[in-house]
């Protein structure tokens, strides 16, 4: 049976960021194996049986319908995902889409370890409130299109020495979409505010 990946929450996207930039900082041969872990290992507890829950509808459903496969949703992060590799935990059904580039095993050089991750499923029908999020410790994204739309964007993230990442979440209260990516050295930067635009990208927003 699958496990769908829900998207990430604020104690488990604070969990994801750390454990990145963890695999961001380390050293060795094993730190892209590391990363990936310690990312599942924070995925794990946001995911459920799909057995558990009815066949997703409106817009949300509209939308995961879009996705065949990760192939429909590279083009949007086509510049950051660049000599990565699909996780092969990846995959997309009626449920969610849960793709996920890192790091391939043929890399040597510690500037090559970084990762990508994006999540969409169907929303609860409702938003955080904005106060609740920034009591909360995380950072608002306004964006006209979003709220438009009756929904809000949120990030949080860490840096450390040329490494930053940053997790953000897209809540609609029919579909959410989370984008985990950031900046190491020179690679373009998957950083919040470009997330939203992919994530609005994928929305049709």
């Amino acid at each position: 049976m699958r496990r769908v990946n829900l998207t990430r929450y604020a104690v488990a996207s604070a969990t994801l960021a750390g454990a990145l930039l963890l695999g961001a900082c380390s050293s060795g041969d094993d730190a892209s194996s590391d990363t990936a872990s310690d990312a599942d290992s924070a995925a794990s507890d946001t995911t459920f049986d799909a057995d558990t829950v009815g066949e997703p509808t409106g817009l949300g459903s509209d939308i995961l319908a879009r996705f065949d496969s990760c192939d429909d949703v590279a083009p949007a992060v086509a510049p950051y995902i660049e000599g990565l590799s699909l996780r092969s935990s990846s995959g997309v059904d009626e449920y969610s889409v849960y793709c996920a580039w890192e790091t391939p095993d043929s890399a040597t050089n510690l500037d090559e370890i970084r990762s990508v991750e994006i999540v969409l499923a169907p929303g609860s029908g409702n938003v955080p409130a904005a106060g609740d999020l920034e009591t909360g410790g995380l950072e608002l994204l306004p964006d006209a299109d979003i709220e438009a739309a009756g929904g809000i964007a949120y990030t949080m993230g860490e840096a450390v020495s040329v490494a930053a990442v940053s997790v953000t979440q897209i809540q609609l209260p029919e579909v959410e979409v989370s984008i985990t990516g950031g900046q190491w050295g020179d690679y373009p930067s998957l950083d919040a505010p470009t997330s939203v635009t992919v994530a609005k990208e994928l929305l049709d927003l």
